[in-house]
């Protein structure tokens, strides 16, 4: 498999997708072929494709379905092996609390699509997801996706057909009355929309829930095979895409400085401009990147003011924003917003 910008993805991961398509009368297979993808996808004799590819597939998935809500249903779909070998670690946790910390450190074996981070909202807990792909098409599909598959999972885990986070958060503006319904009842709570972050809000103490079926045992041995995976996924991602990925993560808080890029990659800003040096690239090549995909993000599927874009993504003036952005995509700012944006 050749380098990718978007990274890789676990075919496990994809097949929930396909799975999820048939209700829709599309064959896997033929989605396959219509997408260049190896029929051997399906029988698990390919385990990962590249992200490009992942986002291709999906992209043509929501296509072909025509359904707004498919992100949101294709999580029913949702299996132990959907997360590879980390679903089966799960599986042998405690309880959901050692599960959700397990998740960061592991994720890049289902693939890198996107980060999970764990943050204090008042007396709760925010399990938020921030998708790393940049077809604003999918985005949405793929946040829906992941926050009804952890609650269709946690459920059979802990073995409460019935359960519930506290509420669910969507950046995005809130879609119509069909839909919201669909979304209440699927989630069994309240539904936040235009909210500040992409997150299941649960109490804590639900968190200590004992799962159905702990193995320390197991969990152990299947934590050894993981960490093998997680340094031979390493080892395949060239520095550019380690700093995009640490880019992405920072961006979400202040514009990235360099040594701080070079922190979280454990080395000094000099040897980290060499390395990009002999990549043919540079700090700020990669860092305007972002700074692109992350507008057209937030632009697309948030209602986050363009002001506060600007501001966070560094630029002192909202004009010098509005030149940059139109540089970038040939539209100011509130047209492309007006022309791209989703909406259910």
């Amino acid at each position: 498999m050749t380098e990718d910008r978007l990274g890789s993805a676990s075919t496990a991961a994809l097949r929930q997708y396909l799975r999820a398509a048939q209700d829709y009368g599309i064959e896997a297979e033929d989605a396959l072929v219509q997408n260049d993808l190896p029929i051997g996808i399906l029988d698990n004799s390919i385990t990962r494709v590249t992200g490009t590819e992942f986002q291709r597939l999906i992209r043509w998935l929501v296509d072909a379905c025509n359904d707004p809500l498919f992100g949101l249903k294709s999580g029913s779909y949702v299996q132990p092996g959907s997360y590879s070998i980390f679903g089966y670690m799960i599986m042998n946790c405690r309880s959901a609390r050692e599960a959700l910390h397990m998740t960061p450190m592991y994720e890049s074996i289902v693939g890198d699509m996107g980060i999970t981070k764990l943050e204090k909202a008042g007396s709760r807990l925010a399990v938020r997801w921030l998708c790393q792909y940049d077809d604003p098409v999918i985005i949405p599909h793929m946040i829906d996706n992941v926050l009804y598959s952890w609650t269709q999972f946690a459920r059979y885990l802990a073995d409460l057909p019935e359960g519930k986070p506290y509420c669910v958060q969507l950046e995005r503006q809130q879609p119509g009355e069909q839909a919201l319904k669909t979304y209440q009842e699927m989630f069994g709570c309240e539904i936040e929309f235009n909210a500040k972050r992409n997150a299941l809000i649960v109490d804590e103490d639900v968190l200590e829930i004992p799962l159905r079926q702990p193995d320390p045992g197991l969990l152990q041995s299947l934590t050894q095979q993981a960490e093998s995976m997680m340094n031979e996924i390493k080892q395949k991602k060239t520095i550019v895409l380690q700093v995009r990925a640490v880019l992405r993560q920072l961006m979400e808080h202040e514009l990235p400085r360099k040594e701080k890029v070079a922190e979280a990659l454990d080395m000094t800003e000099r040897t980290l401009q060499r390395r990009l040096q002999e990549a043919g690239t540079g700090y700020q090549n990669l860092l305007d990147d972002i700074r692109r995909e992350t507008a057209i993000k937030w632009l697309t599927t948030t209602q986050v003011a363009i002001n506060e874009i600007a501001t966070n993504l560094g630029f002192s003036e909202v004009r010098s924003f509005h030149r940059r952005f139109k540089s970038w995509t040939g539209h100011a700012p509130g047209e492309y917003r007006t022309l791209h944006s989703n909406s259910l």
